[in-house]
């Protein structure tokens, strides 16, 4: 069978009922989480910008654009929600898809959901569409096109935005055809832009091209029909050459599902995934030795090769940087105890005894491990040394949060409550938690999106 209608076939003909009851779990799971790191970043500076922008050259207002009091047009609340649900760089990450999978899906669903007064069980089984293909796409891309400086969050992001809506939209075979061929032209994103507000505009402008990729094909709009299966199609034209693997997507879309095995990180710091697991580290030494800053002489953080490929800053100057800045996180770490939200805070920055940490931490690559691009394999090893001499040292394989570390349902339900506690009011809050979770049972995804808008809209609509 040919990749691309193996694709196709899986978008047309899989409904929520086959879909088993713990991956539709996961799932919710996934846009809880999503909602709540949006809620978290409702003024962020790059959101308010992109807003303005937009200010007066929008269409009709069908959608919800998330914590903020304003409706917009679909097209223009999936961009405006795709960058509130990179902007903190707080959200989900999954290995094969070599990204971020659902901050591209989230808003496109529910941005499309609430113009067609679609219900939750809808918008949740176009999410599971969607995230399966994305991850699927990943793995027949290889790590060869994230390491080559591809963001890889945007480039699948866009096609599984395009499956997700054209799910939704109910097309037919041929019409979800064209939607991946139009939307594989518009699969875009560069890591050099990573630590700025371009990044999270990579995933707005996903989840928007995915979207308009399907409405375009459902009014008949065209595009290749061989979008998986040509010698320049999408798979080859972003792998690096001899990775191409097409079979990837034959026989493995929901088999097995990708949001379960190998499962979804959930974040516990606001930063790029690479550094989770060295904080944990830190943190633990930190807790256990209490190492005074002023008497540290270095830490040495020994990693395996790759490690470092999304870690592009090793001084940061602004929150953004900071977050792609392994010797930034570390530095907060132990000065701090704790890396938040606050953390990338422009006045966390420029503390002069944060950045004088920061030049003593030191990274170093382990030959002895296999090389790693976004997966985390192999061990990291963090010495903290004393300048009398003394030293303490730990030794971590996985981070909290990852598959094999997994946050419990009331973790997540706190990481939620936090996050949109900063937006919503506690009534909503919780009002959020409990329609997310009874997702298949909501008629209208548009009681959703009331809920998770500003207290002010949401009084307005009753």
């Amino acid at each position: 069978m040919r990749a691309t209608d193996a694709a196709i076939d899986f978008i047309h003909s899989t409904h929520l009922d086959d879909i088993p009851a713990d991956v539709q779990h996961l799932g919710k799971r996934a846009i809880l989480d999503t909602v709540g790191v949006s809620l978290a970043a409702a003024k962020d500076e790059a959101v308010a910008i992109l807003a303005e922008t937009l200010a007066g050259r929008e269409g009709s207002s069908t959608a919800t654009v998330i914590g903020r009091s304003r409706r917009t047009d679909a097209l223009s609340a999936a961009l405006i929600n795709g960058v509130l649900a990179h902007a903190l760089d707080f959200d989900d990450v999954n290995d094969s898809c070599m990204g971020h999978p659902s901050a591209p899906l989230v808003p496109a669903v529910l941005a499309l959901g609430e113009e067609l007064g679609a219900s939750g069980a809808q918008v949740l089984e176009a999410f599971l569409i969607g995230f399966e293909l994305e991850c699927k796409l990943g793995l027949a891309i290889g790590n060869a096109h994230y390491a080559k400086g591809w963001h890889a969050t945007a480039t699948t992001g866009t096609m599984a935005a395009a499956a997700a809506c054209a799910k939704l939209l109910g097309l037919d075979r041929e019409r979800i055809g064209m939607a991946l061929g139009i939307a594989a032209s518009s699969s875009a994103g560069m890591r050099i832009n990573f630590g700025t507000m371009t990044k999270p505009f990579h995933v707005g402008q996903a989840a928007r091209g995915g979207l308009m990729a399907a409405l375009l094909a459902s009014n008949g709009f065209t595009a290749s029909a061989d979008i998986l299966d040509h010698p320049i199609d999408y798979i080859r034209v972003f792998a690096d050459k001899g990775e191409a693997d097409a079979s990837r997507i034959v026989g493995t879309l929901g088999n097995p599902w990708d949001i379960a095995s190998p499962g979804l990180v959930v974040k516990k710091y606001p930063c790029c995934n690479s550094t989770h697991r060295t904080i944990d580290a830190t943190l633990s030494l930190v807790s256990e030795h209490s190492p005074s800053p002023s008497e540290i002489d270095s830490i040495v953080i020994s990693m395996p090769p790759g490690e470092d490929i999304p870690l592009i800053y090793s001084r940061a100057t602004t929150g953004l940087e900071g977050k792609f800045s392994m010797q930034y996180c570390i530095a907060s770490a132990i000065l701090d105890g704790r890396v938040d939200l606050n953390t990338f805070d422009q006045a966390s920055v420029d503390r002069q005894e944060v950045q004088r940490l920061t030049g003593l931490v030191k990274l170093e690559q382990d030959d002895t491990q296999d090389a790693v691009v976004v997966n985390a394999g192999g061990h990291v090893d963090v010495t903290i040394n004393m300048s009398a001499g003394s030293s303490v040292t730990t030794r971590i394989e996985q981070a909290r949060g990852t598959p094999e570390h997994p946050l419990t349902d009331q973790e997540l339900n706190q990481k939620f409550t936090s996050c949109a506690g900063r937006t919503l009011d506690p009534a909503q809050v919780e009002q959020a938690l409990a329609q997310v979770y009874a997702l298949q049972d909501l008629p209208d995804i548009g009681t959703l999106m009331s809920t998770i808008a500003t207290p002010a809209m949401a009084t307005a609509q009753g």
